[in-house]
């Protein structure tokens, strides 16, 4: 019976290339004190922005002191076994439009007239009911206000220039020391994101297509500039489909999307000739809804384990950001993997995961089916299961209105059925809560007559609940669970 597990547990990785380690699937943004555990357990990549606009203030004159501090703080992520992703963006002002430009975007109107160096002034109209656009005041009550190195389209003359930098930048970090591989091109553009005021052809083909050509041709790979929620995915693979970009990405990124948008654009790639195309999200989580961890990283794990995870870095999770100062008044306090050095439920909930996977080697395992009802899907009331080593998780991932009828129905326990586990080969079943709480399920299961029936508590332990000062429930039932089953070696 032990053996059959093994088969069926993996059949499922046919295609699969590289073996994948929880550590390779997930990373951070912006992060800091490279003293921390995390970058032993959750942390195994770490993206980071380089400026154009900080590089070369001034056209031709480059700002080597800032370049170092940067190949500085990339070589310690590399000592310290952490992969980098640079984040490759933002004109200085003297590269962008030149002349008065004007953006509208719905009912927002700008106009930028340049002043001197990299300043421009901003001047900002919304349209009323009656057509007309008024002017409006700014934060300190003027009318207009002054920009430094606005994310406006690129002056055409200076396209080259772009091509310069970036060419200057992947030579850098493509030689030894850092020999990176990957470089993300800008961030966020779109007309409704605050990092660029311009059409989307106008970026893809003035600034993404430019630079990609150059990353390319040094043997980098290209990742797509983190499209943002305030679009829609369809959008995005519209739009590199009208300006023929689709081989112009190595990776396609998109930032704070619901798990099956990622299924989504991998299929949108298969169509567009680009069946191996990797599917990043390399911004999620910042928010306050701290039971996300649980409910998308074993989700977007299991898709992306059978879909095709042909190379290591094919499918791939990052948390923005990595910290926040320990302060209520702190940029993305709360929102963040850590304040000051203390983990957050953020944080507490992704080392979790990172601590039940360890470094194994994970496989997708299917040899599972659940009372009430869970699908293998990437939304709805759903679960994830997973093989490494000598053990065997599955996730369960409950909507809210499910939550709303179990409450109401008493329901209090989940029935997990395994029909190839034999009753000799467990050596232990443990409930392990969203924070890592665990309860030993030893006594709560049998034989069966389709297999080993595993009853999992619904509710968490009063007693031993988890609890943070950001962490408000008034429910002991949570939207997730994990169930972890060892087997003898």
């Amino acid at each position: 019976m032990m053996k059959y597990m093994l088969a069926v547990g993996l059949s499922l990785t046919i295609g699969i290339v590289h073996a994948v380690t929880f550590r390779e699937f997930s990373g951070v943004c912006q992060g800091g004190d490279l003293s921390s555990p995390c970058w032993d357990t959750f942390a195994g990549w770490n993206r980071f922005d380089i400026s154009w606009s900080s590089a070369e203030p001034e056209e031709g004159k480059f700002n080597e002191a800032y370049l170092e501090k940067i190949y500085a703080r990339i070589k310690q992520n590399l000592d310290r076994g952490v992969q980098v992703l640079p984040m490759i963006g933002y004109a200085p002002g003297w590269a962008s439009h030149r002349g008065k430009y004007e953006f509208i975007s719905g009912n927002i109107r700008r106009i930028y007239l340049p002043l001197d160096g990299n300043r421009y002034l901003l001047k900002e109209y919304r349209k009323q009911k009656n057509g007309n656009w008024e002017l409006q005041k700014q934060k300190d009550g003027g009318m207009e206000r002054i920009i430094l190195n606005p994310r406006i389209p690129l002056a055409p003359e200076n396209i080259s220039k772009w091509r310069k930098f970036i060419r200057r930048i992947v030579s850098d970090l493509r030689a030894k020391p850092y020999c990176l591989e990957y470089f993300q091109i800008w961030n966020e553009a779109h007309p409704k994101s605050g990092f660029y005021d311009g059409s989307m052809t106008d970026y893809l083909k003035k600034i993404h297509q430019p630079a990609a050509e150059e990353i390319h041709s040094l043997g980098g790979k290209v990742v797509y500039g983190g499209y943002p929620c305030c679009g829609s995915v369809d959008a995005l693979a519209n739009a590199l489909s009208e300006t023929n970009a689709w081989n112009s990405i190595d990776v396609i990124d998109i930032h704070y999307f619901p798990e099956w948008c990622m299924e989504y654009l991998r299929r949108k790639a298969e169509e567009n000739g680009r069946p191996d195309l990797g599917v990043w999200q390399t911004e999620i989580l910042f928010h306050r809804k701290y039971y996300a961890v649980a409910q998308i990283y074993p989700t977007v794990l299991y898709w992306g384990l059978t879909h095709n995870w042909s190379y290591p870095e094919r499918y791939k999770l990052m948390a923005f950001a990595f910290g926040s100062p320990d302060d209520p008044k702190a940029y993305g306090y709360g929102k963040c993997l850590l304040a000051g050095k203390k983990l957050t439920p953020h944080g507490k909930a992704l080392e979790t995961l990172a601590e039940i996977f360890g470094g194994e080697n994970i496989y997708p395992y299917n040899r599972v089916w659940s009372e009430p009802r869970l699908e293998f899907a990437n939304r709805g009331d759903r679960m994830s299961a997973f093989r490494f080593g000598n053990k065997i998780l599955v996730a369960a991932v409950f909507e809210n209105a499910t939550l709303e009828r179990q409450e109401k129905e008493l329901c209090s326990t989940l029935r997990l059925t395994f029909p190839d586990i034999a009753a000799d080969s467990i050596a232990a079943v443990t409930r392990i809560g969203i924070f890592g709480e665990t309860t030993d399920l030893s006594g709560d299961w049998e034989r069966s007559e389709n297999g080993i029936l595993v009853r999992v508590p619904l509710l968490e332990n009063a007693a031993t609940r988890y609890s943070d000062q950001f962490l408000k429930e008034n429910s002991l039932r949570r939207p997730a669970l994990y169930v972890l089953v060892e087997l003898r070696k």
